[in-house]
């Protein structure tokens, strides 16, 4: 189509932001899912230079015996419809194995929900919930770190905010910040993303020249907005918050349009200025608009709901078990990253890391956030010699290893 025919010899490759995301096969660890959208224009909205979803397909890569990874299958249609720009979003089932992705109809306010299983890839709903959705809105999709919330960014309805069951794949709950929340009246400013902070307590949304922070624990959650970062006008077109997304380490990143540069949120689990926002972070090299689309791949089942009934193909933690822990480097001489794999934090969970010296002193503490399995820690500053790495829940050791600084 015309936007492929466009985009092909360009260094930003595709036009389809957050429009594909990579699953691991549910059975065969050799074995990946690439769902993706295709782009084009539709001539008879009078929008020919204007891209926009139509199908939603996904593709088999397999990682064969020699280490190649080849295309097994390749665009297999799920969804034949005209969709919006606010790409696919991913959850874990409930089950702690299967897969729900969203994806929004064009010009409706429906809702095409997919679920990835063991034995097939099929719509399982279309739900209409919500206010109606423009074609091409310049926005963004995701689920909550915990997947109890499905949110939508767009320039052209505001930002919609659902409950999402993942033992059903339905929403519910609607919410919605309309436009007249974010004063749109600067040179080239629209909504261009949405993030939610690992904790699932704060909603960040950028309108290219500006980020606000709303917090989803609030009985009205439009009012509780605060604005993080002001526009500045004069220098608008070098900084352009694009799309967000939160990464292992807990920050949350921010794509620009036209730079070599990024932003962060180093700290978005604090409310306000606190979340430390830090503006054009140079780059080596042009990002364009996109980040990677990653979902919270360390989910696991929902315990105690009525569709955990898989536990046993889950990684989980009985009473009186431990956890391993790998280092690496060890010896470390800059940092180190903790990998101690799956833990399935409760929601009165307070795991934490530490770091503990040879004279039994915790020399670094860090709480653990239930979205990722690993942790970097800079230890350039700590003096040479042997340490202890641990990682507790609720006070109750879960694990240790010994490491050294050289």
């Amino acid at each position: 189509g015309v936007i492929r025919d466009s985009w092909q010899f360009k260094p930003g490759a595709y036009s389809a932001k957050n429009g594909a995301l990579f699953l691991n096969s549910i059975e065969n660890k050799k074995e990946f899912f690439l769902f993706h959208l295709r782009g084009d224009t539709i001539p008879e909205l009078n929008t020919a230079n204007n891209n926009f979803g139509t199908n939603i397909f996904y593709s088999k890569i397999i990682n064969n015996s020699i280490g190649n990874y080849i295309v097994e299958e390749k665009n297999i249609s799920i969804v034949e419809d005209t969709l919006t720009d606010n790409g696919i979003a991913a959850c874990r089932h409930g089950n702690g194995r299967d897969w729900w992705l969203i994806a929004s109809e064009g010009g409706s306010n429906c809702y095409y929900t997919l679920l990835y299983t063991p034995d097939t890839v099929e719509v399982i709903h279309k739900q209409c919930i919500g206010v109606k959705a423009v074609y091409e809105d310049g926005g963004q999709s995701l689920f909550s770190t915990d997947g109890s919330m499905y949110i939508r960014g767009s320039a052209a309805d505001g930002v919609e905010i659902f409950s999402f069951d993942r033992c059903t794949g339905l929403l519910s709950n609607e919410r919605h910040i309309p436009l007249t929340e974010f004063d749109l009246n600067a040179t080239n400013e629209f909504i261009g993303a949405v993030a939610v902070s690992p904790n699932n307590r704060f909603l960040y949304v950028a309108t290219s020249g500006r980020l606000f922070q709303f917090d989803l624990q609030a009985n009205n959650i439009a009012g509780s907005v605060l604005l993080i970062h002001d526009r500045d006008t004069t220098t608008l077109q070098n900084y352009v918050f694009v799309t967000m997304q939160l990464a292992p380490n807990g920050e949350i990143f921010i794509s620009n349009s036209s730079q070599p540069k990024i932003h962060i949120i180093h700290n978005p689990n604090e409310q306000g200025v606190a979340c430390n926002f830090e503006r054009s972070v140079p780059l080596p090299k042009k990002g364009s608009f996109g980040l990677p689309n990653f979902p919270n791949y360390r989910l696991g089942a929902l315990i105690g709901s009525p569709c955990d009934t898989l536990t046993s193909l889950t990684p989980t933690l009985s009473k009186g078990e431990g956890v391993q822990i790998i280092l690496h480097p060890n010896p470390a001489s800059t940092y180190v990253e903790v990998d101690y794999g799956y833990l399935p934090w409760q929601s009165n969970s307070n795991a934490n890391l530490q770091l503990i010296n040879s004279l039994g002193e915790v020399v670094y503490n860090q709480n653990l956030p239930p979205y990722s399995a690993f942790q970097f820690i800079n230890v350039k500053d700590f003096p040479p010699g042997f340490y202890i790495v641990t990682v507790w829940d609720n006070g109750k050791l879960l694990g240790k290893e010994n490491l050294i600084i050289n």
